[in-house]
């Protein structure tokens, strides 16, 4: 009897100790905390969704994993796994210092300084030579002399010293082995574990050196490692290919300098679930589906093919849901193509969940929830919880699942169901999607042109008016015309109307906009900044004036500057306007030049377009003007009236008459007054061999221009310019001209012939 108390107190203190020891925190922890303390036990750091069967979520749809405690307590638990980058494993064994010496075969390795040499001669004669290669990469052999190793391969060295031994002994045999090894100096970079330099032995390949290193970092690429030599790439190593297939023809032997580069990963995607070696894959882009599962080792046996769940992330950094079937015995298999983030979950045949309702949109709780017979609409909004704002209450879709993959919407009206006036019972695989306002409604916007800081397109919002409008656009410019500002209206059938608005009613600031609409806002007519012309040269008082008027004229420019100074010369009076030049630009006048051109075809038949003339602007703003007829009329005959940038300069006394072009000396004649053309060529040398006598041009102080047979004999007034242009002369073939001349005679004589016997 004394023994069985004794067991059962020894029970008793037993079951107290395990009662006391127990982690007290666990009793109170809620259902987010206790989420929260499973997925830290199971180490789950990369998202925040549970691996859940999604049946009841219609394709394309932005829906969300719930990962409450609900779906962790309710039948849905799932193994939590912590899924790592694939082919990182390769490096997690400490890295080895140096690789063994059996790595590189003995006859096709490459010799180079610091190499140790062993060399065996055996026959009638039998020595041994142990040689190091020195600096310059040679060798030097008793008897036999230097000879070049660098850059040799051991097999082809060999040979070499075989060549040279049989200068000095005969009837033996040679054998070169290699010894101490040299050392090289390479780099590692970009996302490496253990970046910089190391130095290795010359038989240390791309691997070992990645091995040295650590490997990539988590940020590295396993698929790009590339290999630059002498400033250029000379490989890529992509060890998917390697670990995969066993596949090692990138693991090239490395040289001194040769730095091994890792790029930052390219796209990575994730697949998990039922598939033999789930992971996170790099891609090289343009994989598929179906290229990624060949990746993981192909689907397990109990995987589920008819539906896939792929979670992207869509540009506007929402997760969409994407159903797939990769089953080709129901249907084409959607094989797409995959993007950077991807996430694609294989469910099992054994985990079809079907007593389940999802909620998507605009929630706070979105994801699965268990459904029973008592789940309606409106308790599922109570479980998932409206936002607060920027729900769309007009219209909500209901999507419901048939067996025969037949997918049904069903339009509900969310204030009908929040008022209790209408609910309807859920089935087990029904969808709801909750929208924003932004995603139904389109945005409306109104715009304004003309004379404002700012013009363009605005949003309309709420009893927005034109002075609402005017404010965002920052105000009327000073030279706007606020009495006839026009709205222009587009109705509903497309009709568009004008509308009037004068600000100066202090109504109409209040005018309410609607959408699509446009405010002209005009400039004040015949307004303008001031206006200013340059008068400089020889007057009283040159510089910049601004015009008086619209009717301010040349005239009265020269009396406003205080007229002619004593060394001035008027008749040379230059007078540009730039305007013209851009007039013509906008009458497309450099195109129309350019159209005008000939085409000509070369020998080898290509056309091209001759260049005849070219438009130059400097050379068409100058307006000729007779300034003494100006002056002598007080402006009354002659005048010009004044535009805006206009420029006059008025030369001092010019020297005498200047001579150029093909005469004997290019210069400028004092002048005498009466002389003509010929006069003054004379006084220049007189005509070269190869002047153009005819062309030759007298350009007048006032910019006329005089050319022909008759200039020669023209009076010549101070101020004014004689060009003589160098005759274009052509070769002629005579023989060939003769030929064709005998030829067209002889044919006309043939003719008249014939038509005589007629």
């Amino acid at each position: 009897m004394m023994k069985k108390f004794l067991i059962l107190l020894l029970l008793i203190i037993i079951l107290v100790a395990v009662s006391w020891f127990r982690p007290a925190f666990c009793e109170s922890l809620d259902n987010k905390n206790l989420q929260s303390y499973l997925l830290q036990k199971n180490n789950q750091t990369d998202t925040g969704y549970v691996t859940q069967n999604l049946y009841g979520i219609p394709p394309e749809n932005a829906i969300p994993i719930d990962s409450s405690i609900d779906s962790l307590t309710s039948g849905h638990k799932e193994k939590i796994t912590r899924l790592e980058p694939f082919g990182y494993s390769l490096f997690a064994s400490p890295a080895e210092l140096l690789p063994p010496s059996e790595l590189a075969a003995a006859t096709d390795y490459i010799l180079g300084p610091g190499d140790n040499l062993i060399i065996y001669i055996w026959g009638r004669v039998e020595t041994e030579y142990n040689l190091t290669i020195d600096r310059q990469g040679k060798l030097f052999i008793p008897k036999a002399g230097e000879i070049i190793a660098w850059g040799m391969s051991l097999e082809d060295f060999q040979t070499r010293v075989r060549q040279k031994l049989e200068g000095v002994y005969t009837d033996f045999k040679v054998s070169v082995s290699l010894g101490k090894i040299r050392s090289i100096r390479v780099y590692l970079t970009g996302e490496v574990k253990k970046p910089g330099a190391y130095t290795v032995s010359s038989l240390t390949t791309l691997f070992n050196a990645l091995y040295l290193a650590g490997g990539p970092n988590q940020r590295g690429s396993m698929r790009e490692i590339k290999l630059i030599r002498n400033n250029r790439v000379e490989t890529s190593a992509d060890l998917y290919q390697f670990l995969l297939k066993g596949d090692s023809r990138s693991d090239i032997r490395l040289s001194s300098g040769d730095a091994v580069f890792i790029p930052v990963s390219g796209p990575r995607v994730t697949i998990k679930g039922e598939i033999k070696r789930p992971a996170i894959y790099e891609l090289k882009g343009s994989e598929t589906i179906g290229e990624l599962m060949e990746l993981a080792g192909g689907p397990t046996a109990e995987a589920y093919l008819d539906r896939l769940m792929l979670v992207r992330i869509s540009p506007d950094d929402e997760r969409h849901v994407i159903d797939l079937n990769l089953n080709d015995a129901i249907g084409e298999v959607d094989d797409i193509e995959l993007i950077d983030g991807d996430d694609l979950t294989i469910f099992s045949i054994y985990d079809m969940k079907r007593n389940v309702v999802a909620v998507a949109g605009m929630v706070k709780h979105p994801g699965q929830f268990e459904r029973t017979d008592s789940t309606t609409l409106r308790s599922l909004l109570d479980q998932a919880e409206l936002l607060p704002s920027d729900v769309y209450f007009d219209r909500a879709n209901l999507f419901r699942r048939y067996a025969d993959r037949r997918v049904e919407i069903i339009p509900i009206d969310l204030k009908e169901v929040i008022d209790g006036s209408m609910d309807y019972p859920l089935c087990d695989l029904d969808s709801l999607h909750i929208y924003s306002i932004d995603e139904v409604k389109r945005k409306e916007y109104v715009s304004i042109e003309g004379e404002v800081k700012k013009p363009g397109q605005y949003p309309l919002y709420d009893n927005m008016t034109v002075e609402d409008l005017i404010f965002m656009a920052g105000s009327l410019n000073k030279n706007a015309n606020q009495i006839n500002i026009e709205l222009a209206r587009t109705d509903s059938l497309g009709g568009v109307s004008a509308i009037k608005i004068d600000l100066t009613d202090p109504g109409m600031h209040h005018y309410r906009l609607c959408e699509d609409d446009r405010l002209f806002v005009r400039k004040i007519p015949e307004w303008s900044h001031q206006l200013t012309a340059t008068i400089d040269g020889e007057v009283m008082y040159p510089g910049q004036y601004a015009l008086l008027s619209k009717n301010e004229t040349l005239y009265d420019l020269i009396q406003r500057a205080g007229g002619f100074t004593e060394n001035a010369f008027p008749k040379g009076t230059i007078f540009t306007r730039n305007t013209i030049s851009r007039d013509l630009e906008r009458q497309k006048l450099p195109e129309i030049i350019a159209h005008t051109h000939p085409l000509r075809e070369d020998s080898t038949g290509n056309i091209q377009r001759v260049e005849l003339g070219v438009f130059h602007p400097n050379d068409v703003n100058r307006i000729i003007i007779d300034i003494n007829q100006i002056m002598n009329s007080n402006g009354k005959q002659g005048n010009l009236v004044l535009q805006n940038e206009d420029y006059v300069y008025v030369p001092d006394i010019p020297t005498g008459v200047s001579v150029m072009g093909a005469v004997g000396a290019n210069g400028t004649i004092k002048y005498v007054a009466g002389k003509n053309t010929k006069y003054y060529i004379e006084r220049a040398g007189n005509f070269t061999n190869q002047a153009d006598k005819k062309g030759t041009r007298l350009i007048k102080a006032d910019g006329r221009v005089f050319s022909g047979g008759g200039t020669i004999g023209k009076r010549v007034e101070l101020g004014d310019v004689l060009y003589v242009p160098i005759e274009i002369k052509k070769d002629r073939d005579w023989l060939k001209t003769i030929s064709t001349t005998v030829s067209i005679i002889g044919g006309i004589a043939t003719s008249v012939f014939i038509i005589d016997r007629l």
